[in-house]
Protein backbone atom coordinates (compact mmCIF):
# COMPACT_ATOMS: atom_id res chain seq x y z
CA UNK A 1 0.00 0.00 0.00
CA UNK A 2 1.03 3.62 -0.63
CA UNK A 3 0.88 6.76 1.51
CA UNK A 4 -1.56 7.04 4.41
CA UNK A 5 -4.89 8.59 3.45
CA UNK A 6 -8.10 9.74 5.09
CA UNK A 7 -11.12 7.72 3.99
CA UNK A 8 -14.33 9.74 3.90
CA UNK A 9 -17.82 8.54 3.16
CA UNK A 10 -21.42 9.58 2.71
CA UNK A 11 -23.65 6.60 3.52
CA UNK A 12 -27.20 6.80 2.23
CA UNK A 13 -30.14 4.45 2.15
CA UNK A 14 -29.67 3.79 -1.56
CA UNK A 15 -26.12 4.76 -2.50
CA UNK A 16 -22.85 5.35 -0.71
CA UNK A 17 -19.94 7.49 -1.83
CA UNK A 18 -16.50 6.58 -0.47
CA UNK A 19 -13.23 8.34 -1.27
CA UNK A 20 -9.65 8.59 -0.05
CA UNK A 21 -8.06 12.00 0.47
CA UNK A 22 -4.44 13.02 0.96
CA UNK A 23 -4.28 15.01 4.25
CA UNK A 24 -1.24 16.92 2.97
CA UNK A 25 -2.94 18.14 -0.22
CA UNK A 26 -4.04 21.76 -0.65
CA UNK A 27 -7.31 20.93 -2.42
CA UNK A 28 -10.21 18.60 -1.65
CA UNK A 29 -9.68 16.35 -4.64
CA UNK A 30 -9.99 12.62 -3.89
CA UNK A 31 -7.11 10.33 -4.72
CA UNK A 32 -9.65 7.62 -5.46
CA UNK A 33 -13.43 7.50 -5.29
CA UNK A 34 -16.14 4.83 -5.59
CA UNK A 35 -19.93 4.65 -5.59
CA UNK A 36 -21.68 1.64 -4.06
CA UNK A 37 -25.22 0.29 -3.78
CA UNK A 38 -25.52 0.39 0.01
CA UNK A 39 -27.85 -2.53 0.63
CA UNK A 40 -25.74 -4.99 -1.38
CA UNK A 41 -23.42 -5.22 1.65
CA UNK A 42 -24.09 -7.08 4.88
CA UNK A 43 -22.73 -4.31 7.11
CA UNK A 44 -20.98 -0.95 7.08
CA UNK A 45 -17.74 -2.77 7.88
CA UNK A 46 -18.14 -5.02 4.84
CA UNK A 47 -18.76 -1.97 2.66
CA UNK A 48 -15.65 -0.15 3.90
CA UNK A 49 -13.55 -3.31 3.65
CA UNK A 50 -14.58 -3.69 0.00
CA UNK A 51 -13.47 -0.13 -0.73
CA UNK A 52 -10.11 -0.61 1.01
CA UNK A 53 -9.47 -3.87 -0.88
CA UNK A 54 -10.56 -2.56 -4.29
CA UNK A 55 -8.53 0.65 -4.09
CA UNK A 56 -5.53 -0.70 -2.15
CA UNK A 57 -5.87 2.22 0.28
CA UNK A 58 -3.98 2.56 3.56
CA UNK A 59 -6.32 4.49 5.85
CA UNK A 60 -5.26 6.50 8.89
CA UNK A 61 -8.81 7.52 9.79
CA UNK A 62 -12.31 6.84 8.50
CA UNK A 63 -14.93 9.59 8.74
CA UNK A 64 -18.48 8.81 7.65
CA UNK A 65 -21.56 10.98 7.24
CA UNK A 66 -24.56 8.85 8.21
CA UNK A 67 -28.35 9.36 8.05
CA UNK A 68 -29.29 9.58 11.69
CA UNK A 69 -28.32 11.06 15.07
CA UNK A 70 -24.91 9.92 16.29
CA UNK A 71 -25.11 10.73 19.99
CA UNK A 72 -25.73 7.09 20.90
CA UNK A 73 -23.78 4.32 19.22
CA UNK A 74 -24.27 2.24 17.22
CA UNK A 75 -26.38 4.38 14.89
CA UNK A 76 -29.68 2.98 13.69
CA UNK A 77 -29.61 4.72 10.33
CA UNK A 78 -32.73 5.80 8.47
CA UNK A 79 -33.69 3.48 5.58
CA UNK A 80 -30.87 1.00 6.22
CA UNK A 81 -31.19 -2.66 7.22
CA UNK A 82 -28.19 -2.54 9.59
CA UNK A 83 -26.69 -0.51 12.39
CA UNK A 84 -23.60 1.63 11.76
CA UNK A 85 -21.12 0.71 14.48
CA UNK A 86 -17.67 2.38 14.55
CA UNK A 87 -16.31 -0.63 16.44
CA UNK A 88 -17.52 -3.09 13.81
CA UNK A 89 -16.05 -0.95 11.02
CA UNK A 90 -12.74 -0.57 12.86
CA UNK A 91 -12.51 -4.34 13.38
CA UNK A 92 -13.19 -4.95 9.69
CA UNK A 93 -10.34 -2.54 8.85
CA UNK A 94 -7.81 -3.99 11.32
CA UNK A 95 -8.16 -1.32 13.98
CA UNK A 96 -8.36 1.92 11.99
CA UNK A 97 -9.87 4.84 13.95
CA UNK A 98 -13.48 5.51 12.85
CA UNK A 99 -15.60 8.65 13.38
CA UNK A 100 -19.26 9.26 12.53
CA UNK A 101 -21.01 12.52 11.67
CA UNK A 102 -24.68 13.14 11.09
CA UNK A 103 -25.18 13.62 7.35
CA UNK A 104 -26.29 17.25 7.83
CA UNK A 105 -23.18 17.91 9.91
CA UNK A 106 -21.12 16.49 7.06
CA UNK A 107 -23.00 18.61 4.52
CA UNK A 108 -22.43 21.70 6.68
CA UNK A 109 -18.68 21.11 6.81
CA UNK A 110 -18.76 20.36 3.10
CA UNK A 111 -19.95 23.89 2.30
CA UNK A 112 -16.52 25.08 3.47
CA UNK A 113 -14.86 23.03 0.71
CA UNK A 114 -17.07 24.11 -2.19
CA UNK A 115 -15.96 26.28 -5.10
CA UNK A 116 -17.97 28.89 -6.98
CA UNK A 117 -18.74 26.26 -9.64
CA UNK A 118 -20.54 24.22 -6.97
CA UNK A 119 -22.95 27.02 -6.07
CA UNK A 120 -25.71 29.17 -7.54
CA UNK A 121 -26.48 32.46 -5.78
CA UNK A 122 -30.08 33.37 -4.98
CA UNK A 123 -29.08 36.45 -2.98
CA UNK A 124 -25.74 38.26 -3.04
CA UNK A 125 -25.90 39.81 0.42
CA UNK A 126 -22.90 40.85 2.45
CA UNK A 127 -20.96 37.84 3.77
CA UNK A 128 -19.60 37.92 7.31
CA UNK A 129 -16.42 35.81 7.16
CA UNK A 130 -16.79 34.79 10.80
CA UNK A 131 -20.57 34.70 10.97
CA UNK A 132 -22.75 31.68 11.61
CA UNK A 133 -23.75 29.61 8.58
CA UNK A 134 -27.14 27.93 8.11
CA UNK A 135 -27.71 24.82 6.00
CA UNK A 136 -31.16 23.62 4.97
CA UNK A 137 -31.57 20.56 2.77
CA UNK A 138 -34.85 19.19 1.47
CA UNK A 139 -34.84 15.68 0.06
CA UNK A 140 -36.74 12.67 1.31
CA UNK A 141 -36.72 14.52 4.64
CA UNK A 142 -35.85 18.06 5.70
CA UNK A 143 -32.40 18.50 7.21
CA UNK A 144 -31.43 21.63 9.09
CA UNK A 145 -28.15 22.54 10.72
CA UNK A 146 -25.29 24.95 10.50
CA UNK A 147 -21.84 26.09 11.53
CA UNK A 148 -20.66 28.51 14.21
CA UNK A 149 -17.30 30.30 14.33
CA UNK A 150 -15.36 29.52 17.53
CA UNK A 151 -12.37 31.80 17.12
CA UNK A 152 -10.14 29.67 14.90
CA UNK A 153 -12.48 27.37 12.98
CA UNK A 154 -16.09 26.46 12.31
CA UNK A 155 -17.91 23.81 14.34
CA UNK A 156 -21.16 22.17 13.32
CA UNK A 157 -24.51 22.86 14.98
CA UNK A 158 -26.71 19.78 15.15
CA UNK A 159 -30.45 20.22 14.74
CA UNK A 160 -33.72 18.39 14.18
CA UNK A 161 -35.38 21.65 13.18
CA UNK A 162 -37.16 20.08 10.23
CA UNK A 163 -39.53 18.48 12.74
CA UNK A 164 -40.54 21.82 14.29
CA UNK A 165 -44.17 22.83 13.83
CA UNK A 166 -45.26 24.39 10.53
CA UNK A 167 -46.47 27.96 11.13
CA UNK A 168 -49.03 29.14 8.55
CA UNK A 169 -49.25 32.91 7.99
CA UNK A 170 -52.29 33.34 5.71
CA UNK A 171 -55.67 31.71 5.10
CA UNK A 172 -54.38 29.49 2.30
CA UNK A 173 -51.57 28.19 4.51
CA UNK A 174 -54.01 27.66 7.40
CA UNK A 175 -56.13 25.55 5.08
CA UNK A 176 -53.01 23.61 4.04
CA UNK A 177 -52.21 23.03 7.73
CA UNK A 178 -55.75 21.73 8.34
CA UNK A 179 -55.51 19.41 5.33
CA UNK A 180 -52.21 17.93 6.54
CA UNK A 181 -53.29 17.82 10.18
CA UNK A 182 -56.31 15.67 9.29
CA UNK A 183 -54.00 13.16 7.61
CA UNK A 184 -50.91 13.19 9.83
CA UNK A 185 -51.69 14.84 13.15
CA UNK A 186 -48.71 17.05 13.97
CA UNK A 187 -47.69 19.09 10.92
CA UNK A 188 -43.95 19.72 10.81
CA UNK A 189 -42.03 21.79 8.30
CA UNK A 190 -40.76 18.48 6.94
CA UNK A 191 -44.35 17.56 6.00
CA UNK A 192 -44.50 20.73 3.90
CA UNK A 193 -41.00 21.24 2.51
CA UNK A 194 -39.47 17.75 2.14
CA UNK A 195 -39.95 15.92 -1.16
CA UNK A 196 -43.36 14.38 -0.35
CA UNK A 197 -44.53 17.86 0.67
CA UNK A 198 -44.82 19.00 -2.94
CA UNK A 199 -47.19 16.10 -3.72
CA UNK A 200 -49.17 16.91 -0.55
CA UNK A 201 -49.46 20.56 -1.58
CA UNK A 202 -50.67 19.52 -5.04
CA UNK A 203 -53.23 17.13 -3.51
CA UNK A 204 -54.42 19.93 -1.22
CA UNK A 205 -55.00 22.26 -4.17
CA UNK A 206 -56.74 19.48 -6.09
CA UNK A 207 -58.98 18.83 -3.10
CA UNK A 208 -60.01 22.50 -3.12
CA UNK A 209 -60.70 22.62 -6.87
CA UNK A 210 -60.89 19.05 -8.26
CA UNK A 211 -62.22 20.27 -11.59
CA UNK A 212 -58.85 21.89 -12.33
CA UNK A 213 -56.86 18.63 -12.22
CA UNK A 214 -55.32 17.68 -15.55
CA UNK A 215 -56.42 14.25 -16.76
CA UNK A 216 -53.07 13.69 -18.46
CA UNK A 217 -51.11 14.59 -15.31
CA UNK A 218 -53.41 12.46 -13.15
CA UNK A 219 -52.53 9.45 -15.30
CA UNK A 220 -48.84 10.30 -15.17
CA UNK A 221 -48.94 10.63 -11.39
CA UNK A 222 -50.19 7.07 -11.05
CA UNK A 223 -47.05 5.70 -12.70
CA UNK A 224 -44.01 7.17 -10.91
CA UNK A 225 -42.50 9.57 -8.35
CA UNK A 226 -45.39 11.97 -7.72
CA UNK A 227 -43.39 14.94 -6.43
CA UNK A 228 -40.87 14.69 -9.26
CA UNK A 229 -43.67 14.46 -11.82
CA UNK A 230 -45.44 17.49 -10.34
CA UNK A 231 -42.24 19.56 -10.22
CA UNK A 232 -41.47 18.83 -13.89
CA UNK A 233 -45.04 19.62 -14.94
CA UNK A 234 -44.88 22.86 -12.95
CA UNK A 235 -41.50 23.90 -14.33
CA UNK A 236 -42.64 23.19 -17.89
CA UNK A 237 -45.98 24.96 -17.29
CA UNK A 238 -47.78 21.85 -18.56
CA UNK A 239 -50.32 22.01 -15.76
CA UNK A 240 -51.57 25.19 -14.09
CA UNK A 241 -52.33 23.41 -10.81
CA UNK A 242 -48.85 21.81 -10.71
CA UNK A 243 -47.32 25.24 -11.34
CA UNK A 244 -49.33 26.69 -8.44
CA UNK A 245 -48.28 23.82 -6.16
CA UNK A 246 -44.62 24.32 -7.06
CA UNK A 247 -44.96 28.07 -6.50
CA UNK A 248 -46.44 27.61 -3.02
CA UNK A 249 -43.90 24.91 -2.17
CA UNK A 250 -41.01 27.16 -3.23
CA UNK A 251 -42.36 30.10 -1.23
CA UNK A 252 -42.74 27.98 1.92
CA UNK A 253 -39.25 26.52 1.45
CA UNK A 254 -37.98 30.09 1.45
CA UNK A 255 -40.04 30.88 4.56
CA UNK A 256 -38.44 28.08 6.55
CA UNK A 257 -34.96 28.91 5.24
CA UNK A 258 -35.52 32.45 6.52
CA UNK A 259 -36.70 31.08 9.88
CA UNK A 260 -33.48 29.07 10.19
CA UNK A 261 -31.39 32.09 9.20
CA UNK A 262 -32.99 34.11 12.00
CA UNK A 263 -32.60 31.38 14.60
CA UNK A 264 -28.89 30.98 13.85
CA UNK A 265 -28.34 34.66 12.93
CA UNK A 266 -26.48 33.28 9.94
CA UNK A 267 -24.64 36.37 8.72
CA UNK A 268 -22.09 34.00 7.18
CA UNK A 269 -24.67 32.79 4.69
CA UNK A 270 -27.39 30.25 4.02
CA UNK A 271 -26.75 27.16 1.89
CA UNK A 272 -29.70 25.37 0.31
CA UNK A 273 -28.65 21.76 -0.15
CA UNK A 274 -30.39 18.44 -0.66
CA UNK A 275 -31.54 16.68 -3.79
CA UNK A 276 -34.55 18.85 -4.62
CA UNK A 277 -32.98 22.31 -4.98
CA UNK A 278 -30.87 21.61 -8.11
CA UNK A 279 -33.90 20.04 -9.81
CA UNK A 280 -36.06 23.14 -9.34
CA UNK A 281 -33.25 25.68 -9.66
CA UNK A 282 -35.05 27.81 -12.24
CA UNK A 283 -38.02 28.15 -9.90
CA UNK A 284 -35.80 28.97 -6.93
CA UNK A 285 -34.24 31.77 -8.97
CA UNK A 286 -37.50 33.48 -9.98
CA UNK A 287 -37.79 35.39 -6.70
CA UNK A 288 -40.50 33.38 -4.97
CA UNK A 289 -38.06 31.62 -2.63
CA UNK A 290 -36.46 34.90 -1.55
CA UNK A 291 -39.90 36.48 -1.09
CA UNK A 292 -40.61 33.87 1.57
CA UNK A 293 -37.09 34.15 2.97
CA UNK A 294 -37.23 37.89 3.71
CA UNK A 295 -40.94 38.04 4.59
CA UNK A 296 -40.29 38.44 8.31
CA UNK A 297 -41.75 41.86 9.10
CA UNK A 298 -39.23 44.20 10.69
CA UNK A 299 -36.52 41.53 10.42
CA UNK A 300 -36.83 41.36 6.63
CA UNK A 301 -34.19 44.02 6.04
CA UNK A 302 -31.40 42.20 7.96
CA UNK A 303 -32.25 39.03 6.04
CA UNK A 304 -31.73 40.87 2.76
CA UNK A 305 -28.04 41.20 3.71
CA UNK A 306 -27.51 37.44 4.08
CA UNK A 307 -25.98 35.57 1.12
CA UNK A 308 -28.15 32.65 0.00
CA UNK A 309 -26.73 29.97 -2.28
CA UNK A 310 -27.96 26.70 -3.74
CA UNK A 311 -25.55 23.77 -3.47
CA UNK A 312 -25.17 22.04 -6.84
CA UNK A 313 -22.54 19.47 -5.84
CA UNK A 314 -24.23 16.21 -4.75
CA UNK A 315 -21.05 15.08 -3.00
CA UNK A 316 -20.96 17.92 -0.48
CA UNK A 317 -21.42 15.55 2.48
CA UNK A 318 -18.49 13.47 1.24
CA UNK A 319 -16.31 16.59 1.06
CA UNK A 320 -17.51 17.58 4.52
CA UNK A 321 -16.48 14.26 6.03
CA UNK A 322 -13.04 14.72 4.49
CA UNK A 323 -12.85 18.33 5.70
CA UNK A 324 -13.65 17.26 9.26
CA UNK A 325 -11.13 14.43 9.06
CA UNK A 326 -8.37 16.83 8.10
CA UNK A 327 -8.97 18.78 11.32
CA UNK A 328 -8.10 15.74 13.48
Amino acid sequence: MGRALIVAGDIGGTKTYLAAFDPTAQEFSPVVERRYETTLYASAGALLAAFIAETNTRATHVILGVPGPVRQLPVRAVNLPWFIDPGEISTALSGVEVHLLNDLQATSYGTLALTTDDLCALNGGDEDKEGNIAVIAAGTGLGEGGLCWTGDRYHSIASEGGHASFAPTCELEVDLWRYLNQRHGHVSWERVVAGPGLASTYDFLCDRQPERESAALKEELAQGDRSDTISRAGLDQRCELAAEALDLYTYLYGCEAGNLALKLMSSGGVFVGGGIAPKILNKLRDGRFMEGFVGKGRMGEPLEDIPVQVVLNDKTALLGAAYWGMQL
